[in-house]
């Protein structure tokens, strides 16, 4: 992902009606990509609307199957949890989860049959 300050040392000597614009596009731009929902173009190809994801990590219950719940931030109602297994933790593991009940705009409701596992997932 590119980093909007190194966008904005781009434009330089740009006309500042120009710099303002193409700025406030690239910043909302990289605001606001989000992975789905995934809309069909064609039979063969599908496409993401945009990615905007947000980095979660927990910690399993210590009994299995037990419900637990991650304050999620987004705002919204997440279409989607992706886990994701952090390459500079040693020891991480991907573990099996299952969505308890609907998310809503505050939290993921999730359970899995490990206990004391710590976990990370991509929401959005």
């Amino acid at each position: 992902m590119a980093d909007i300050s190194y966008i904005k040392s781009l434009f330089g000597s740009t006309p500042d009606t120009v710099k303002k614009a193409a700025e406030q596009a690239f910043t909302y731009t990289l605001a606001n990509y989000k992975i789905g929902p995934f809309v069909p173009m064609n039979e063969m190809a599908r496409r993401a609307i945009n990615f905007q994801w947000y980095w979660l990590s927990g910690t399993t219950p210590g009994v299995a199957n037990t419900e637990f719940s991650i304050a999620h931030g987004l705002g919204k109602i997440p279409n989607v949890v992706i886990p994701v297994l952090p390459l500079d933790q040693i020891g991480s593991q991907l573990i099996p989860l299952t969505v308890s009940r609907a998310a809503d705009a505050q939290r993921v409701y999730l359970k899995s049959s490990s206990t004391g596992a710590a976990f990370s997932v991509l929401v959005e």
